[in-house]
């Protein structure tokens, strides 16, 4: 084999595996998901509105894994994440809130050690939790986010 060919096939392996790195499975990694909480205070004085919103770059509902989201809509604030990985919560105006897991389901998130969850905002409006390792069950995990003076609304996660 002259030294052309050997450059040519340790090219052609490059590129092959370099174009393998970048295919859907490999781009299919969790990443960290933020849920938008938005309060409308209308001027007439009646009682404010809460609605939690998916907005991102990289919806990990999109992942064959989470299964889409047939049953997890981005107008309710629903995120789909995995084991290990964050989510974030966060208002404008530095508003506090809090996260309850009050609809029967199980928390999923790290509840003791330096990680631990404590489910409410600190004072610049935002809350960031770890999802549990490897012990928590895949599914739908149903909360409530609540502002004060304002009615909760629900949402949930999903976690594959």
């Amino acid at each position: 084999m002259t030294y052309l060919q050997k450059k040519a096939l340790f090219v052609s392996a490059f590129v092959l595996i370099f174009s393998w790195s970048l295919s859907a499975p490999s781009l299919a990694e969790a990443v960290e998901q933020t849920v938008r909480i938005d309060v409308t205070k209308p001027a007439d004085g009646t009682q404010c509105q809460v609605q939690a919103v998916f907005r991102g770059d990289h919806d990990n509902c999109s992942n064959d894994n989470a299964k889409g989201r047939a049953d997890c809509s981005k107008e309710s604030g629903c995120i789909c994440t995995r084991q290990e990985k964050h989510v974030t919560w966060q208002i404008d105006d530095k508003q506090s809130f809090t996260i309850a897991f009050d609809q029967g389901s199980p928390n999923p998130f790290v509840t003791k050690g330096d990680s631990e969850c404590n489910f409410k905002s600190n004072k610049k409006g935002k809350l960031r939790c770890r999802v549990k390792g490897k012990d928590v069950p895949r599914g739908d995990y149903k909360y409530s986010i609540q502002v004060p003076e304002c009615p909760a609304v629900q949402s949930h996660i999903k976690i594959y």
